[in-house]
């Protein structure tokens, strides 16, 4: 093999391609983007009324902003700190603060308990932009410095403090689970293997090809003109560190095998090279092609993950297969140190022989007990339910969570997310049409207060602010806003559109497109992953059994979530896009390991041994493998419930529950006792060929080989 043949080579190839990869790239964050209306199409609703905001109202059109002030000590706010928080707001809008429009207040803006006064600031800039960035931190400075001494505290929240604070916190996330990801893979690995090369080589070589791919992905990004959402930094670090540690232990259980086997080590390397390479190749193109299926995506914070992922796999698949079997010739028998791998452990051996021994005589009592144990697990979707509020899911801590929950203690829950009615004419429109239809929304069920109608300079756009009565993020508030207010909007001003925009609009639309993608992203997945485990088996039935026992385990796992931060922590609702990217992860990760015990499965009926005998080897020699690499993998995206983000703990415990019952339910039990139990029934339609085993039990193999290769 070239790879073997000719290590120093490889490893050249990929310091060159490193160095210049780095050398011509752009930080990943300059395209990353906290602004959910960005990622949807532009045919959506509330995204043609913000192009009607940015067209006609220009000044209202910037992100928002919102200072809540209030005594340190959440006492009632006295005359003279009222005219403290009004001269504050007056010297804010007379520094004309770069990105800043307008900068406001009034005795109207006083909560009827009178603990909080609201400060309201208009930005010339969107959300993100740097310039409006920069504005959150000089009015969250200026504040602090004006208010000193006065016993009065300031907070800003609204849509251009969040999209500040989320990036940070993100930022904040991706260090955690950088430590994290590496103390769990090095004290995971050690434990496994018991070497302090082995524990070490994989987090050397992915953190390089991490960084490469970063830099692909930035570039991507940069050549094709998009943005990528928050989470894709953190997911492509687990993604990589998680799936390129399981080709690692893939190939390092196989090495050892056929070494502690009789084989020298150049060819032990060789032969795990080859039978766990082709395990590796198909778990990869698995594992892209369901990141694929993202592309059809029209919410463009899931579409804008494929590249990135796809990418990171590559790259991983790709090194495992070349960069680490360069680096293990180089180093030889010494890369188990201190650990004899001729001699595994004698209690990971027996572990491996009693579930062996139980798969092979009682399969159809294994079989029912697994299937009991993901079925128990998946009636927890009883209690399933969804949250559209990314604000709620940020750490307590973050300022403008903080502010947001001052104002909704004190002010009506609907002002803080207002709903924008654009009504749109090619002509001057009707005023007294306009007011009427004010007049119509005001007594539609679900809303506060309707605002006086606002008109563009040329009288051919009018601005109708809608304040909801509950929280624009809340179920209710979204059944308000697709349907009474909807409807109203319908019946409009004749001759002019009508269009719904602002918060619950948006919240709307992003749900409406998540339930487009679903539709289309859960068929195709699957479709994928069937034909790809199709040829890499050569058959029909078996990868049938598996894509059921994937979804029974997604299942069982979105029931598992529910269970634990619904029933336990008391989440208000799951992350909208948990079911789509917890579906692709158990779907794709999971996959990998049936992949590689069906391979083994296969190899082993190839060999001649009985169903059961096959069964009884694959779950012996593989199920340690199986069970190491999902320790690892689950433990990496485990990382992500440090962070202290609702999104991201929901994700990590996921992903990592789903793989552990992928794993070590559906991979080593399930799979091998349907194949134990459907015989050559579970190859067809390969060639078979009719035997007699030792026990004098008539069954069906594959035609020819003997365990040796020969004939």
């Amino acid at each position: 093999m070239v790879v073997t043949a000719h290590p120093w080579a490889v490893i050249a190839s990929w310091a060159v391609i490193t160095v210049a990869v780095l050398g011509a790239s752009v930080p990943l964050s300059r395209f990353t983007s906290t602004n959910d209306s960005a990622f949807l199409p532009s045919s959506y609703q509330s995204v043609r009324a913000q192009d009607v905001a940015d067209r006609s109202f220009p000044s209202l059109a910037g992100a928002s902003g919102t200072i809540a002030v209030t005594r340190a000590h959440r006492g009632p706010l006295t005359a003279k700190d009222q005219a403290t928080v009004a001269s504050l707001a007056a010297r804010l809008d007379a520094d004309h603060l770069r990105a800043v429009g307008s900068v406001s207040t009034s005795p109207f803006l006083v909560s009827p308990n009178r603990r909080v006064q609201i400060i309201q600031v208009t930005f010339t800039g969107q959300i993100a932009a740097p310039a409006t960035n920069g504005a959150v931190a000089a009015i969250r400075s200026q504040s602090s410095r004006l208010l000193a001494g006065t016993g009065l505290v300031a907070g800003l929240t609204g849509t251009a403090a969040i999209s500040v604070d989320s990036t940070a916190e993100f930022s904040h996330a991706e260090t955690i689970i950088d430590v994290a990801t590496v103390a769990i893979i090095l004290v995971l690995l050690a434990l496994v293997f018991q070497s302090v090369i082995i524990a070490i080589l994989p987090l050397v070589v992915i953190a390089i090809v991490h960084q490469v791919a970063q830099a692909l992905t930035a570039d991507l990004a940069d050549w094709f003109g998009y943005q990528v959402g928050s989470v894709m930094a953190p997911l492509l670090i687990v993604v990589m560190f998680g799936v390129g540690t399981d080709y690692f232990v893939f190939l390092v259980f196989r090495f050892r095998e056929r070494w502690a086997a009789g084989d020298s080590p150049t060819g032990a390397l060789r032969f795990a090279v080859v039978r766990a390479g082709t395990v590796i190749v198909s778990a990869a193109a698995t594992v892209m092609a369901a990141f694929a299926t993202l592309l059809v995506s029209s919410l463009g914070e899931l579409r804008t993950l494929a590249p990135g992922l796809i990418v990171g796999v590559a790259l991983t698949s790709l090194a495992a297969l070349t960069l680490v079997p360069a680096v293990l010739v180089l180093v030889g028998p010494a890369v188990f140190w201190p650990s004899d791998p001729a001699r595994p452990r004698r209690s990971r051996w027996s572990r491996s022989k009693l579930i062996a021994r139980a798969v092979a005589r009682r399969p159809a009592l294994v079989l029912v007990v697994s299937v009991a144990v993901l079925g128990a697990l998946a009636a927890g979707l009883a209690g399933y339910r969804t949250t559209y509020d990314q604000l709620s899911e940020l750490p307590a801590s973050t300022p403008s969570r903080q502010a947001y929950d001052t104002i909704a203690s004190a002010f009506p829950a609907g002002e803080l997310g207002p709903t924008d009615v654009f009504v749109v004419d090619r002509h001057r429109l009707a005023h007294p049409a306009v007011v009427d239809l004010a007049a119509r929304f005001s007594r539609d069920r679900g809303v506060s207060l309707v605002e006086a109608p606002q008109y563009s300079p040329d009288g051919r756009s009018a601005l109708i602010v809608v304040v909801l009565d509950t929280d624009p993020y809340s179920a209710a508030a979204l059944a308000a806003v697709t349907g009474p207010i909807d409807a109203t909007a319908r019946t409009g001003v004749p001759g002019a559109s009508t269009l719904v925009g602002g918060t619950t609009s948006q919240v709307a639309d992003i749900r409406t497109a998540l339930d487009h993608d679903m539709k289309l992203v859960f068929p195709i997945a699957l479709a994928v992953i069937a034909v790809i485990l199709g040829a890499l088996l050569g058959a029909v039935v078996a990868p049938a059994y598996l894509l059921v026992g994937v979804i029974l385990a997604y299942v069982a796992t979105l029931g598992s979530i529910s269970l634990v931060f619904l029933s336990a922590a008391h989440f208000s609702g799951l992350d909208f896009v948990l079911p789509v990217v917890g579906y692709l992860f158990v779907m794709a990760v999971g996959t990998d390991y049936n992949i590689l015990m069906a391979a083994r499965l296969r190899e082993e009926f190839g060999s001649g041994a009985s169903p059961r005998q096959a069964a009884r080897t694959t779950v012996l020699y593989g199920s340690p493998a199986v069970g190491a690499a999902s320790v690892v993998l689950a433990g990496t995206f485990a990382s992500l419930v440090l962070t202290g983000i609702a999104l991201l703990e929901e994700i990590g415990l996921a992903v990592a529950l789903g793989v552990l019952l992928t794993a070590n339910v559906l991979a080593t039990r399930i799979v091998p006792t349907i194949a134990a139990l459907r015989g050559w029934h579970f190859w067809w339609p390969r060639s078979m060929h009719r035997r007699t085993t030792a026990d004098g039990e008539e069954d069906r193999g594959f035609g020819g080989q003997g365990r040796d290769g020969t004939a």
